[in-house]
């Protein structure tokens, strides 16, 4: 089986070679951090860890009564998260770049936004792992820009929440035509000329609040064999949700050719353990499993078509009020290769409208943090939750809410590093 392989192996990378294609599998990312950063920022993490297991030993701790688990606790608590953030900033500043080769990048989200944005960190993007972005911070938004072509690749909002909290009724409402035109003219703002004749466009809505305005390139392929797209959010108000485009990483059209015919594999990320799959070996139900329902021929693993299940679960939010829906829970038991590690979610364009608390454990279960994603505001994306954390164990994530009819989607999550998103 071994000698098949790697004889199937060789033969792709000939022919690739022919083509002029670097496979999939075989690329890095193409700004990799360099090798004294990624020393130092291992013995940072090695120190750290070094301190965690000193805290746990010796310091004040309790007993999980769900998990069991020994959790820090006080003074404990406090004192490792005071040290994460240090640890974190340390990390951040060996592998930046020099503050002048950011400074165009800067000039041109500030040009965008209007405000000047603070540069965050440098990570993978999660479609495709050969990518690595750096995330720049303004008054309401996250920009995430490609390293190599300096190119904004994705524009979130730092707080999803907002826009349903801070909408009222003296805000002016706007036809799906007029929305189509805003999104086109943030098109032309952020991506400059794309020849949108050659996509296909497929608009969408989330309850008539929230559109969506996404163009895809039907004859082209994303590293995980997904559609290569370029979309933008729009509330009925005008507001920019959030902004994604994934033309420039498309794969090269001869790659694509060989994934077509079998003669390259569909997805290097399949040899990775960093996606979760829900109903997969690291999921689990922990409450009312039995009350959510299943959307096929939707979810990321739909649009992808490499990984399974072809659905994902949804649920109705369990409220105070009428009706009160069972109590759900879901749960990936990640299994991560790296200790320096975000968590990115996907959420699909239908059932999935709900604020939705996402719960991840880290620090080897000693700690959790939660993070509220509004789901109504993104459509067949990927979005960043948490992170960078130490040594994630486990992600729950529910359907309680204060209101009820909302909807939740337990869908595909993803572990990314400083590198990439494998």
């Amino acid at each position: 089986m071994k000698k098949s392989l790697r004889k199937f192996l060789c033969a792709a990378v000939l022919i690739a070679m022919c083509l002029g294609v670097t496979p999939a599998f075989a690329q890095a990312p193409t700004s990799s951090i360099p090798p004294n950063a990624q020393k130092a920022k291992q013995q940072l993490l090695d120190a750290y860890a070094a301190a965690l297991a000193s805290e746990l030993a010796n310091g004040q701790t309790a007993i999980d009564p769900q998990s069991g688990a020994k959790v820090l606790v006080g003074d404990s608590a406090a004192k490792m998260d005071l040290l994460w953030s240090e640890t974190v900033r340390q990390i951040e500043a060996l592998i930046a770049r020099p503050a002048a080769e950011r400074l165009p990048i800067e000039n041109k989200i500030a040009a965008i936004d209007g405000s000047q944005p603070v540069y965050v960190l440098r990570s993978g993007f999660p479609y495709s792992a050969s990518v690595q972005v750096e995330e720049y911070q303004t008054s309401e938004y996250n920009y995430f820009v490609d390293i190599e072509t300096a190119q904004i690749l994705e524009i979130m909002p730092i707080d999803s929440t907002h826009f349903r909290r801070n909408a009222s009724s003296g805000q002016p409402v706007y036809a799906p035509e007029t929305l189509e035109n805003l999104a086109l003219g943030y098109i032309g703002k952020i991506a400059g000329k794309v020849d949108l004749e050659s996509l296909q466009l497929i608009a969408s809505d989330k309850g008539g609040r929230n559109y969506f305005f996404r163009w895809e390139d039907p004859t082209g392929k994303l590293p995980d064999g997904g559609a290569p797209f370029i979309q933008v959010g729009l509330s009925v108000n005008g507001d920019l949700l959030n902004y994604v485009n994934t033309l420039p990483v498309a794969l090269d059209p001869s790659y694509a050719f060989l994934q077509q015919f079998g003669l390259l594999p569909l997805n290097a990320r399949a040899s990775f353990n960093e996606l979760y799959a829900n109903g997969g070996g690291y999921w689990s139900w922990v409450y009312g499993g039995a009350s959510s329902s299943t959307i096929s021929n939707a979810g990321y693993c739909y649009y992808a078509g490499w990984c399974s299940p072809k659905n994902f679960y949804w649920g109705y939010t369990d409220a105070t009020t009428s009706p009160n829906t069972p109590y759900i829970k879901g749960m990936w038991d990640v299994n991560p290769s790296s200790q320096y590690i975000y968590l990115d979610a996907y959420v699909p364009n239908t059932h999935a409208d709900a604020y939705s608390a996402y719960t991840a454990t880290y620090n080897n279960g000693a700690n959790y943090e939660t993070a509220i994603i509004d789901q109504s505001i993104y459509s067949n994306v990927w979005v960043r939750v948490l992170g960078p954390h130490f040594n994630y164990g486990v992600v729950t994530l529910d359907n309680d809410d204060d209101s009820a009819n909302w909807r939740v989607a337990w869908d595909e999550i993803l572990l990314c590093t400083s590198d990439q998103c494998p």
